[in-house]
């Protein structure tokens, strides 16, 4: 493709991209800044608002800013002449603008880069002289291949789909301030949290109140899997299956048989398909048997696993005659609120479980331990996640812990194996809105 042939379709992305009128605030780590002169990877799930993101970061800068998006079919097969011409174009529109911006940075965005075969030697040398580059991509494996391909040159940040904080924001209603929550506010958050967590976090089904949107992006991503050559019904049957078990464990055996597929790396297969888009993560359990040299468990590599979804919309989305398990859903959405705040989580269980524990990035240490519950009003169920969540507190010397629910607020005083543990208790709408 020739620059005369490409100009005509590069200048057509640029309106839209200028357009920030309607643009939501995100809540980004400070660990995920876009400050520095790093190749920056957004990476997350399609729908998610990366592309809204790229144009909130545009907005802040000052340069000649190209947007280029590779999900169009278009530019998918574009050579090494079509890479420089798109180089060529960058410097003419320099070269228009006024003699001061003339010698400004160039900034390039890239939307959905890994459509491109090949784009890591042109964005590497599009770095090295100089050039601004922001990529966004709906491929998790890019997440590992990145540090090793841009070693000290590179900086992933992820993007999920809105928190509720976020939620709030696009709902134009105000973030309360921690110490100034009357009950008739906290009722008001709490209604509007439910209605958050019925229809989950994507933009444009919280603007259009549309939960069939979810079942769209689902059925988008089935589509993707059958042109990688996976069979469509088989990977539906899957994801579906998981899906409407979500927090919950898996085994092969059961997976055979929902899905048809007798060969075990098959399986394996499709399970890293639909990770890989984002549709469905896999959590580990941390095996309290196994310890590493620095006296820190670790999860063996054959480690049961629990699947939780890309969304909390997608149970209802793709499945809405499935019977609901609140609890599960539940733990769902306080699990992508874990991942916003990039954690490092797995579960325990020994003779009892605690649906959480995390593990510190650089440390490995284990920080914290978190249990889910809707409600703690009955006594078998009270009982049951205090044990639970203070056996983990015992096993990695903790003393204090978290109980999420959906309204109570308490704290509460144990006595572990370990010592006196303080077991706090809050609504999951509050610890949310820390």
């Amino acid at each position: 493709m020739q620059k005369l042939e490409l100009l005509p379709l590069i200048l057509s992305f640029q309106p839209s991209f200028k357009e920030i009128s309607d643009l939501i605030p995100r809540n980004i780590s400070p660990s995920c800044s876009v400050e520095g002169s790093e190749i920056k990877l957004i990476s997350g799930p399609p729908h998610a608002g990366k592309t809204s993101f790229l144009k909130q970061v545009a907005s802040n800068l000052d340069g000649i800013k190209l947007y280029i998006d590779f999900e169009d079919s278009r530019i998918q097969k574009l050579g090494p002449g079509g890479l420089k011409a798109i180089e060529e174009i960058a410097a003419d529109i320099q070269k228009k603008e006024p003699e001061r911006a003339r010698v400004s940075q160039v900034f390039y965005f890239f939307d959905e880069i890994h459509n491109l075969p090949g784009w890591e030697n042109w964005v590497d040398r599009l770095h090295r002289q100089g050039a601004g580059v922001f990529l966004t991509s709906s491929r998790s494996k890019l997440i590992n291949e990145f540090p090793s391909r841009f070693v000290d040159r590179g900086k992933i940040l992820q993007l999920f789909p809105f928190s509720f904080k976020e939620y709030l924001r696009i709902r134009g209603a105000r973030i309360p301030e921690r110490n100034f929550l009357t009950p008739s506010r906290s009722d008001e958050l709490l209604c509007r949290f439910l209605q958050y967590f019925e229809n989950g976090g994507f933009p444009d089904v919280i603007k259009n109140s549309d939960i069939k949107l979810s079942r769209k992006y689902f059925e988008e991503g089935l589509e993707k899997g059958a042109a990688t050559g996976y069979d469509t019904q088989k990977l539906k049957e899957l994801a579906i299956f998981l899906i409407s078990n979500m927090a919950s464990e898996y085994s092969l055996d059961t997976l055979k048989k929902v899905s048809g597929i007798e060969n075990e790396d098959l399986i394996g297969s499709y399970l890293n398909y639909l990770e890989d888009i984002f549709l469905l993560y896999r959590v580990p359990k941390l095996n309290s048997l196994k310890e590493s040299g620095n006296g820190i468990d670790t999860p063996c590599k054959d480690a049961p696993c629990k699947i939780y979804a890309g969304d909390t919309g997608f149970f209802k989305a793709v499945y809405p005659g499935y019977p609901d398990s609140l609890g599960l859903r539940f733990e769902n959405l306080v699990f992508l609120e874990l991942l916003r705040r990039e954690k490092q989580v797995f579960y325990f269980r020994n003779k009892r479980e605690c649906d959480f524990v995390i593990k510190e990035k650089d440390s490995q240490r284990i920080s914290a331990a978190i249990q889910i519950s809707v409600c703690l009003g009955n006594p078998a169920v009270r009982e049951r996640e205090i044990l639970g969540l203070t056996e983990a507190l015992d096993e990695y010397d903790l003393e204090e812990g978290l109980i999420l629910t959906m309204d109570d607020e308490e704290a509460v005083k144990v006595e572990g194996r370990t010592g006196k543990k303080i077991i706090k208790v809050k609504p999951v709408w509050k610890w949310t809105l820390e």
